[in-house]
């Protein structure tokens, strides 16, 4: 074998080593986007958990204020009207951090629209439609087409006192209610 022909095998063999160093950077890089896609979800799912979930455990009183809020706003006294729109405020914002995960493709469409629905159930009930049309013009423009639109297209759907019953329904509103009506 010459000297030409031994050059354009290490030159066929160096072509194919970048073909396959490039294939597997590729392969690294999906497998990185998959775990920041898990992490962004995670973070999301834990935001929530730990900002809701574990709100409810220890201020049992904020949900006679939801349930009061989401039937009859205007009922409630001036504090839990500012404890409901702060609660409101906080459920927009987190799904204003699900619309950026979303945006970046760090979660699924189905992960979103998850949020969008759950977030426009509250929204959709009178209070909170109350508190909703008053408070929209601090949000972004982004989130305010996103719920307005889901609430147009979406007639049908349910409201959070439709979903939770137990926890927004009549029965949970006239708890509530002896409680904290003025």
């Amino acid at each position: 074998m010459d000297i030409g022909t031994a050059a354009n095998i290490a030159e066929i063999a160096g072509g194919i080593a970048i073909l396959v160093s490039l294939i597997y950077v590729g392969f690294q890089v999906k497998q990185s986007n998959k775990i920041a896609s898990a992490s962004a979800l995670q973070s999301v799912l834990e935001g929530y958990a730990n900002r809701s979930l574990n709100y409810y455990l220890e201020h049992p009183e904020i949900m006679d204020v939801l349930a009061c809020g989401h039937h009859a706003y205007d009922d409630l006294s001036f504090e839990n009207q500012t404890i409901f729109n702060a609660w409101t405020n906080s459920e927009i914002f987190q799904l204003q951090n699900v619309q950026q995960f979303y945006g970046h493709r760090l979660i699924s469409r189905v992960e979103y629209d998850t949020w969008l629905a759950f977030v426009s159930a509250q929204m959709k009930t009178p209070g909170g439609n109350q508190c909703w049309n008053r408070q929209k013009v601090s949000y972004s423009p982004t989130i305010v087409n996103a719920v307005d639109s889901y609430l147009a297209d979406n007639p049908s759907a349910l409201s959070i006192m439709e979903l939770y019953p137990d926890a927004y329904g009549e029965a949970a509103y006239d708890r509530a209610k002896e409680k904290l009506v003025r």
